[in-house]
């Protein structure tokens, strides 16, 4: 790996020492500075800046691709507005900068463009390219979009929730290529985008990344398969922009949107446990264990059982096995189950993992995703809370403090016993606020 970092840090000092600076005004006169990696050959790539901003690793990849004839803008989206970087850091980016990037670029280069964005970025993205649209006499010079890992909900949905796509995504008609880690929750739910953004007319090309997860050509931190990932990467650019290209580029008139909203919407509120959004009954769940053996929820019929998704890959999950574990020993005995779905890793990658973290809650495995799929899971780390009748009473995607007392004084009115006689052999939870 040192020699990976002392590669890197060559990289990005030569990148420094290459680039020119651009500066390109909007029509609203909001000045957007970028960094441009020159190149002779006939194609450029606008690359905007992620939610978390410009990193080593970014830099050493606009550079290798310039070497590679690649000519690369980067714009810095968070230097233009002096925003912090951080998740919807850029929400409040006006689309229209995207198009003016875009005219200056062709304008003045008089190439072959691409645009690349990265998660979140992927939205504004296609918003300013279809503003864009309506304004451009030369949108066929827009040769398509390189999206890693997008993210197009309007929000990231709670467990069994369906999702709501933003508009634009339905509402775009240029060539997208997509790269996808697929250590990485939107993974399985890629055929699903897809169709999303096939609906406006978009010919989507997807290529699947084993062994890395979002963010591994830009993450401080990052697993050698990463490390060697990245090092494709330029290639791996240079073959889809040729894949996008016999499309002939972005139409001249784009697709009408359904509604206005054009950014992710960011989460509100403080509580860790929000209570689910309508009162049903959980999905069926039956699953092998580590063991083997078959472990089906109506198992624990009787029982409050927390249903918790997640993979050894995704750092937040990782870290809140131990304050799962505290809550698990704590409230057992007052009747809480914890089922862990582990999605798309093998028993044997498991118990390798588990080797040194001794849990007494069940894993479950899902291979397939296929429990994934049923429960509408689309992030991981993502809980559901079913309470005595298996109701889902409280569903959120994230990770926090489980053993908190804001998460025992949530749980624990839910743990009262049942109300019922053993001679009807029913049981009717308590009634919960």
């Amino acid at each position: 790996m040192s020699k990976l970092i002392a590669l890197l840090l060559l990289l990005t000092c030569a990148a420094t020492a290459a680039a020119a600076e651009n500066l390109v005004t909007t029509d609203g006169g909001d000045e957007i500075p970028i960094t441009v990696y020159p190149a002779e050959g006939e194609n450029l790539v606008v690359w905007l800046t992620s939610e978390f901003g410009v990193t080593p690793r970014r830099t050493a990849l606009a550079a290798a691709l310039a070497e590679r004839g690649i000519e690369v803008w980067a714009p810095d989206l968070h230097a233009a507005w002096f925003l912090p970087v951080g998740r919807y850091s850029l929400n409040e980016v006006d689309p229209a900068t995207v198009g003016a990037i875009l005219a200056d670029a062709i304008e003045t280069r008089h190439k072959r463009v691409f645009l690349m964005a990265e998660g979140r970025t992927v939205a504004l993205a296609l918003n300013g390219v279809h503003r864009w649209q309506t304004d451009s006499d030369n949108t066929q010079s827009l040769r398509g979009l390189l999206a890693f890992s997008p993210r197009l909900f309007r929000r990231t949905p709670h467990g069994g929730e369906a999702a709501e796509y933003l508009p634009v995504a339905a509402a775009s008609n240029l060539p997208v290529y997509i790269l996808q880690p697929e250590e990485s929750g939107g993974f399985w739910r890629m055929a699903q985008d897809i169709r999303e953004l096939e609906k406006g007319g978009s010919p989507v090309f997807m290529h699947r990344l084993p062994g890395v997860s979002d963010g591994f050509h830009a993450r401080p931190e990052y697993s050698d398969a990463e490390a060697a990932m990245t090092a494709r990467l330029p290639q791996m650019l240079i073959h889809a922009m040729g894949q996008l290209e016999p499309h002939g580029g972005t139409p001249a008139v784009p697709v009408s949107l359904a509604s206005e909203a054009i950014a992710p919407e960011k989460p509100s509120g403080t509580a860790l446990l929000r209570p689910y959004s309508e009162a049903r009954h959980a999905p069926g769940l039956r699953l092998p264990s580590l063991g083997g053996e078959q472990v089906d929820l109506r198992d624990h019929a009787g029982k409050v059982v927390l249903v918790n998704f997640w993979a050894t890959w995704c750092p937040p999950c990782v870290e809140e096995i131990p304050s799962l574990q505290r809550l698990y020993r704590r409230l057992q005995p007052q009747g809480l189950e914890i089922l862990a779905v582990d999605v798309g890793e093998t028993v044997e990658s498991m118990r390798k993992f588990l080797a040194d973290k001794p849990i007494d809650f069940q894993v479950l495995m899902d291979p397939a995703g296929e429990a994934l799929r049923r429960w509408g899971i689309y992030a991981f780390p993502t809980t559901l809370v079913l309470d005595r009748g298996h109701r889902i009473r409280y569903a959120v995607f994230g990770a926090f403090d489980w053993s908190s007392q804001e998460v025992l004084d949530t749980l624990t009115p839910l743990l009262q016993p049942a109300i019922g006689t053993a001679a009807e052999g029913k049981t009717q939870p308590l009634p919960v606020n």
